[in-house]
């Protein structure tokens, strides 16, 4: 390890532009805010419209009508992860050599193709090729949108912005419930769920020409930026000392990855809350339904549940912001509030308090943008991030495939195993997180031994985007 580096910055409170007023700055990040976190965030929403589909129409008559059987439903719902883990390193690969902008608003366009051909489908074969290829088409979003959040905000900026773009999924989960209640009175013809589907494609496909023309690939190529503030937009990240888009792939930063147990135990946090996920997305229509309720009023209970899982990651994503070193905290605590949440749906003495557990459930959710956040600001090296995403996003696919199949049909509409299930992985979730934080400040400590010391020269400041990871970086601090 190379003793001489770049100035260090110890916390996220010391990140600043130095060639920047504050006035300047706050005026060219309220600008990067209005024009890139409205693409991520409707593309983030239609991305999990898109996954809700399947759910929605489940008690559409889809299962019916493709004569699903046994654990087939399920099957349907995994084979999407499947795809979107088939996808994962091959997308890793394909953010760092193509320009990321333009690559996802292709990708864009495929999974919109994927989603309207559902309508197509007239048996279970047919259902599950169209699933596996959408997952495979959507598998680069969630990376590719962390990295795009990495090359444009500052370390202390990042949670919040992850949380607004991520507060997407929560629109999809009120919005999506409305236009399904509209669907689900579609009388004749194809049938609602066929319908379903073919709208939210052609939205899907629609959105893909904005992302295409609008969405820059780098800082320095955003057409909604002048010369001069795209030239500032780079240098106000310098401090990140996580480095830019570089498009040579280094296998020695994909091998740190791979061998780094900070990433291993965000990894394991990703896979304990995934796993209530995919059970979450495939099955919370008919659980709420075997509390009593009628189809459309399934899907007017969705409307509060988005609104509640928007006020945990947007409350949460903010608080990890406004209080330094806080991210691990407070992702351990979503996860207790869900663990409770899990209990009292299974345990609950009546329905008010099922329901009541059913909405604390989906806190969980906000770990996500968190854990996502964590990558952006504790790995350097584009190679090492790119491939840590792909790794998580593995842990994810992983869960949500495992999931749907702890949900067994002859346990509805209670569904008492896989309600244990979740129980258990929100407290190995808690248990990931917490030992994160002590492997993160653990190493903070030892460099901060090494810094005392080292007298070599601190004004470096040379180094700041050349594309070094944070083990290679001794004066890189995590944030925790």
């Amino acid at each position: 390890m190379e003793k001489h580096l770049r100035s260090e910055i110890k916390n996220d409170s010391t990140d600043s532009g130095e060639s920047l007023t504050g006035t300047e700055e706050r005026m060219l990040l309220r600008k990067i805010d209005l024009c890139l976190l409205p693409l991520l965030t409707l593309s983030y929403m239609l991305q999990f419209l898109d996954k809700q589909t399947l759910n929605f129409a489940s008690v559409m008559g889809m299962i019916h009508d493709l004569d699903l059987r046994g654990s087939q439903y399920s099957w349907s719902s995994s084979v999407f992860y499947i795809g979107y883990l088939a996808f994962s390193y091959p997308a890793s690969f394909l953010m760092v050599r193509f320009p990321i902008g333009k690559y996802l608003g292709c990708t864009c366009v495929a999974w919109a193709i994927c989603l309207a051909c559902h309508a197509t489908t007239t048996n279970f074969t047919g259902l599950m090729i169209v699933r596996f290829f959408l997952g495979a088409a959507e598998a680069s979003i969630s990376p590719g949108f962390s990295l795009i959040t990495g090359m444009w905000y500052k370390r202390k900026e990042q949670p919040f912005r992850h949380g607004i773009w991520f507060f997407g999924n929560s629109l999809a989960v009120m919005f999506g419930s409305l236009f399904a209640y509209g669907i689900a009175h579609i009388q004749g013809g194809l049938g609602p769920w066929k319908w379903l589907f073919i709208i939210f494609g052609i939205m899907t496909l629609f959105w893909a020409g904005v992302l295409l023309w609008f969405l820059p690939d780098t800082p320095s190529t955003a057409r909604w930026l002048t010369p001069e503030q795209r030239e500032k937009a780079v240098d106000r990240i310098r401090s990140n000392q996580t480095g830019i888009k570089n498009n040579t792939f280094k296998w020695d930063q994909a091998f740190e990855a791979l061998t780094d147990i900070k990433v291993w135990l965000l990894v394991l946090y990703q896979l304990a809350n995934s796993i209530p996920n995919g059970a979450y997305t495939t099955f919370s229509s008919l659980v709420v339904s075997g509390l009593g309720f009628s189809r459309l009023e399934v899907y007017l209970l969705q409307i509060p549940t988005g609104a509640i899982h928007g006020i945990f990651a947007l409350g949460s994503t903010f608080l990890c912001t406004k209080f330094n070193n806080s991210r691990c905290f407070i992702a351990a605590s979503v996860s207790i509030v869900s663990l409770a949440g899990s209990i009292l749906v299974r345990f609950g003495p009546n329905v008010g308090s099922n329901l009541l557990g059913f909405f604390f459930f989906i806190a969980y959710a906000s770990g996500i943008p968190i854990s996502l956040s964590m990558i952006t600001s504790n790995v350097a090296g584009f190679t090492k991030k790119a491939v840590t995403s792909a790794m998580m996003f593995i842990a994810y696919c992983a869960g949500n495939i495992i999931g749907p199949f702890l949900f067994f049909p002859s346990e509805a509409p209670t569904y008492p195993s896989g309600f244990l299930a979740t129980t258990i992985c929100f407290g190995l979730a808690v248990v990931f997180i917490g030992s994160l934080r002590v492997v993160l400040a653990r190493e903070n400590a030892r460099r901060d031994r090494l810094q005392k010391e080292d007298r070599a020269d601190m004004s470096d400041n040379s180094q700041e985007l050349t594309d070094r990871t944070d083990n290679e970086n001794l004066h890189f601090r995590y944030v925790l």
